[in-house]
């Protein structure tokens, strides 16, 4: 019985501890300045998804790429002879980050495509959104 008591102890105390340790968000109005740096980077690398949608042949008619197709885009092997450090370190392979602890969601559908890059360290759930318009939104879960 004592097993049990601990047990459920340790279970309250972490439903009690969740809340304090979600708000600390890593962007936002205290956001240090190394995640001002990664958020800046994250912001670049949405910027690039979306010139690799505009600028790849099938846009004009509204054929866009998939995750998979990315990588071998025009637009994205130029990246890749950029001068830019961060274009360079991104990564358009399905199944890493795209930047160090950002994944990228990408969903194409007929109508166009949306996708959207999260920061796996902020436990707020930081992220930039964006779509076939090219504008950018900044997202987090309402708290």
């Amino acid at each position: 019985m004592p097993k049990h008591l601990a047990a459920l102890a340790v279970l309250c105390l972490g439903f009690v501890a969740s809340p304090a340790s979600a708000q600390q968000c890593l962007h936002g109005a205290s956001e240090t300045a190394d995640q001002v740096a990664r958020t800046r980077e994250a912001l670049t690398a949405t910027r690039n998804i979306n010139n690799i949608q505009a600028n790849q042949p099938g846009a004009a008619t509204g054929q866009y790429l998939r995750h998979d197709q990315l990588s071998s885009s025009p637009f994205a092997i130029k990246m890749r002879e950029s001068t830019s450090d961060i274009a360079k370190r991104m990564s358009l392979e399905p199944g890493t980050d795209v930047l160090p602890d950002w994944q990228l969601i990408l969903d194409v559908t007929r109508q166009g495509y949306w996708f959207m890059i999260k920061d796996k360290r902020d436990p707020c759930g930081f992220a930039f959104v964006s779509n076939q318009q090219g504008v950018i939104f900044r997202s987090e879960p309402i708290r």
